[in-house]
């Protein structure tokens, strides 16, 4: 008796010890899959108009990005692994690989998610949330979803960058998937929080004053084009596509996040739950309330007042520390300094691929592909859309829209299209994405919530449907830009 149950101890110590080992031997196998990859590219030549350090950071990029689609480590493990090989193997000087955490993106992050962690220590977006929940049908989820996508796509008329309307976003709709009693990254969850993510964060080209990377793509206009390219026109080149983008993503993230059974009957008794009377606002809530409202005010006024929205958000920070709403254990604890970290890292990957003229290298590549389709205006546009896609991996949205603004707009007048339309397209492309490390407000929208909205799997789903809905934004607003008589 006792033999037979050592021996089944020894099967279940051996089970045990198989489900410990079968993951780590995956990620040895993907590591050095990675590695293997990446060693091939940087003993390679120098491709024509590349240097050798623009290849070798084209291998640590194959290496990281590889790392990051298989989630073998936690993406800022792979960041920190990134900026070590930017450093040590001599790709780029020191200073310009930690040139990222200079930038004032990197202290919006800061202030960011600091806000963020301030809000959740009150109930006033809980407040708010369950006022909404019995404003709007309960039981009507596309409701809820097209309101956000509505919201957002108004909110670039009037904050000024995507960080920013990201930054308001967050709590607002995981306080909603809260109050509607959502589990953690469920499929209500994520719907309720990436159509949030989608509305306020990538529909920033419907308005020339909509982000930075809009007004510095329209100052590469050709001037007698852009005398004659204002707010209102691009407006209106935009408008058919955005248009055709909130009604995709409605159906496409329905489909993909389709309410459980458990989830409708939560949302039912949630909507027969009578509204209880919470009390008068707190201290604390005055605060946060007077202090985001200033906020926001101090993010739509920028241009007048001349101070970044990063020093605005990071001052709201310092107001919620003097405050003591948020101490110096809340501080430690509740920002994501991983995340942080990370962002760092990638705001530095874009100097880095500036610094090695991987972009330079790239567009002298794809002109001779873009002159082939210069007599057909769709597949011109659509292959513009996905050489866009894959410059987006090494670039932030910026300097992709300086680079094809550059490289692309002298092609527009070969091809028969206003460069007006060419642009619009360019920046709808280049906010198109598909791994989290390519920008920054989804930095934002994952770590603001925690990583309990979503998860990195469920996004990536929105993502690629944001993409097809790009393309055929572009297909649709073909024959509505002839009408206007934008394209020969």
């Amino acid at each position: 008796m006792e033999t037979e149950g050592q021996a089944i101890a020894v099967q279940v110590d051996a089970a045990r010890e198989t489900a410990v080992l079968g993951p780590r031997r995956k990620e040895g196998l993907c590591v050095l899959g990675a590695l293997t990859a990446g060693s091939l590219v940087w003993h390679m030549p120098p491709l024509d108009g590349m240097t050798e350090q623009g290849t070798h950071f084209l291998a640590t990029m194959i290496v990281a990005v590889t790392l990051w689609v298989l989630d073998v480590f936690e993406e800022y493990i792979v960041g920190l692994m990134l900026l070590l090989a930017w450093v040590v193997l001599d790709i780029v000087p020191t200073e310009v690989a930690l040139a990222g955490f200079a930038e004032n993106s990197w202290f919006f992050t800061v202030g960011a998610l600091g806000i963020a962690a301030a809000i959740g220590k009150t109930a006033l977006l809980q407040r708010l949330s369950a006022r909404l929940l019995r404003w709007i049908p309960i039981h009507c989820q596309k409701t809820y979803l097209f309101s956000l996508l509505s919201a957002g796509f108004l909110s670039g008329s009037l904050l000024p960058t995507g960080k920013a309307r990201a930054a308001v976003a967050v709590p607002v709709s995981q306080a909603i998937s809260d109050a509607a009693g959502f589990a953690p990254r469920s499929n209500g969850s994520a719907a309720i929080s990436l159509a949030a993510f989608v509305g306020f964060s990538q529909m920033s080209f419907i308005f020339l004053t909509g982000g930075e990377t809009c007004l510095i793509g329209w100052n590469f206009l050709p001037p007698a084009f852009k005398a004659e390219f204002g707010w209102l026109s691009w407006f209106l080149v935009a408008l058919p596509a955005a248009l055709c983008i909130v009604l995709f993503m409605l159906l496409a993230v329905q489909f993909l996040f389709p309410l459980s059974a458990h989830e409708k009957e939560r949302l039912a008794a949630q909507a027969a739950r009578p509204l209880t009377n919470s009390g008068p606002l707190t201290r604390k809530e005055w605060i946060i309330l007077t202090t985001l409202l200033l906020t926001v005010a101090g993010w739509l006024t920028t241009s007048l007042h001349g101070v970044n929205e990063a020093w605005v958000a990071l001052a709201a920070l310092v107001v919620f520390l003097l405050a003591g709403i948020l101490d110096k254990k809340g501080f430690k604890n509740d920002l994501d300094w991983g995340l942080i970290m990370f962002f760092g890292v990638l705001n530095s990957m874009a100097l880095v691929a500036e610094h090695a003229k991987v972009g330079t290298w790239f567009m002298s590549l794809s002109s001779p592909l873009l002159s082939h389709f210069a007599a057909k205006p769709l597949q011109f546009l659509l292959v513009v859309c996905l050489l866009v896609a894959a410059v987006r991996f090494f670039l932030r949205k910026t300097p992709t829209t300086a680079l094809f603004a550059v490289g692309v707009l002298p092609l527009s007048n070969i091809a028969g299209i206003h460069p007006g339309v060419v642009l619009v397209t360019v920046i709808m492309a280049a906010e198109c994405f598909l791994l989290g490390y390519q920008d920054g407000p989804y930095q934002i929208a994952y770590g603001g919530a925690g990583g309990n909205a979503f998860s990195h799997g469920q996004s990536r789903k929105v993502l690629a449907a944001k993409y097809l809905a790009t393309l055929l934004a572009v297909a649709v607003s073909i024959p509505y830009w002839r009408f206007l008589g934008l394209i020969r």
